[in-house]
């Protein structure tokens, strides 16, 4: 039996990050969580390297490789070259992170907010990748073309556009958009049989160079608000990461502390289904909330936070 599936392709010129989504509006003058404090900065760096797959191929040759999410990397004969230009000969060592799932852009701590001409917007996402490439240590860069990338989704949508990430000062993920970059659909078909990822499309993009890449898209709610999250009675802030995560747009979003001892949300839009999860070091181990709501004018959760431990806080991730 053979199963549609549609793509969008790019091709990466250098070393970058990508990201398909869509986005919505948020403010830019607001001051995130910092990820660098306690033990959460070596939390997000140990699951990005357990994350990090690494493949060898032929500089010359070129190939397809395939990461454990479905992600295809399609290299064309002699894509690689030095910072100089010159080519490069010999074996090349790929390495690939795929973020495709809300539980991975929090594992991870990878965000969707873009900056959208200097304010931040909730990016509604078709997943992130990173792609990177060394010979003996060294970065080599790709030619323009000189790869195609497949990144699989359950939604494939014409109207996203290329987001490269980068981290601001305390840790988070913002995504730029790319004006040059290409993505497209292409119908594909694969036998069941065969295919064991449960994903129903690709985004076949097209990007400038390797680095962290997201398809993506602004999505303008008609109404939008900010919500605020509150500590336990008698609890503070410290030691605590609060998120909200959009499942229906595969999109996740940061909060911000908020001075008056709490957390406020970038703009999302109102009406729409989201989960607030909130992670938090203790004196005697972790703990953890997941509070599912349905967004409302300037509401306000309070969070109710339970004993956990990293393993199944990663598994109530992946049921997300």
């Amino acid at each position: 039996m053979k199963h549609t599936r549609l793509a969008l392709i790019a091709a990466i010129a250098t070393a970058a990050v990508w990201s398909c989504r869509k986005d919505e509006t948020s403010e830019a003058s607001t001051t995130v969580t910092p990820v660098g404090t306690h033990s959460f900065a070596s939390y997000f760096a140990s699951n990005i390297a357990d994350a990090t797959q690494t493949f060898s191929l032929s500089a010359a040759a070129g190939g397809e490789r395939i990461g454990a999410k479905g992600t295809r990397l399609i290299f064309e004969p002699g894509a690689f070259v030095h910072a100089d230009g010159t080519p490069v000969t010999g074996s090349v060592t790929v390495s690939l992170v795929e973020v495709l799932t809300v539980g991975d852009m929090i594992r991870l701590n990878k965000q969707t907010v873009g900056d959208d001409n200097g304010t931040l917007r909730l990016l509604v996402s078709g997943g992130a990748i990173n792609v990177y490439a060394e010979q003996g240590g060294n970065e080599v860069q790709v030619t323009p073309g000189g790869l195609i990338a497949r990144i699989p989704t359950d939604v494939a949508d014409p109207a996203m556009t290329l987001f490269s990430g980068r981290e601001d000062a305390q840790g988070n993920m913002i995504w730029d958009p790319i004006d040059s970059a290409i993505i497209d659909t292409d119908p594909t078909y694969y036998d069941s049989t065969e295919y064991t990822f449960p994903y129903y499309f690709y985004y076949l993009l097209n990007p400038p160079g390797f680095n962290w890449i997201n398809c993506d898209y602004v999505w303008n709610a008609s109404s939008m608000t900010t919500i605020t999250a509150t500590p336990p009675s008698g609890s503070s802030t410290d030691s605590t990461l609060v998120w909200i995560a959009f499942p229906t747009i595969n999109s996740v979003t940061s909060m911000y502390l908020n001075g008056s001892g709490g957390w406020n949300s970038f703009q999302i839009p109102v009406g729409i289904s989201a989960t607030v999860i909130g992670l938090r070091e203790g004196e005697n181990g972790y703990l953890s909330t997941f509070q599912d709501i349905t967004v409302t004018n300037s509401m306000v959760v309070p969070l109710v936070f339970t004993p956990t431990t990293l393993d199944d806080f990663e598994q109530a991730l992946d049921g997300l």
